[in-house]
């Protein structure tokens, strides 16, 4: 018989939503431990995804970030805090 265990609904993420949480804990971790920073992307990285992914994970933290490409080539993010 199987064996039910009451959670909650803020605790369980399904399907993509927990695969997007993933992807935001290093975006939350760095943007938790400093002001400022960059991101490098390595072969493969989207930039578009990278820039998109720093954004909701500011979102869900409640941190407000800016951020910029330091190159033409789309290689290398900066972001900075602009508020709480």
């Amino acid at each position: 018989m199987p064996r039910f265990t009451k959670m909650s609904a803020r605790d369980v993420q399904i399907g993509r939503g927990r695969m997007a949480a993933e992807r935001h804990v290093p975006f939350i971790e760095a943007m938790r431990a400093g002001d400022a920073g960059k991101i490098e992307l390595e072969r493969g990285d989207r930039p578009q995804v990278v820039k998109r992914v720093l954004a909701e994970a500011a979102k869900e933290t409640g941190i407000k970030v800016r951020s910029s490409w330091d190159d033409k080539s789309q290689r290398v993010l900066l972001w900075k805090r602009t508020g709480k």
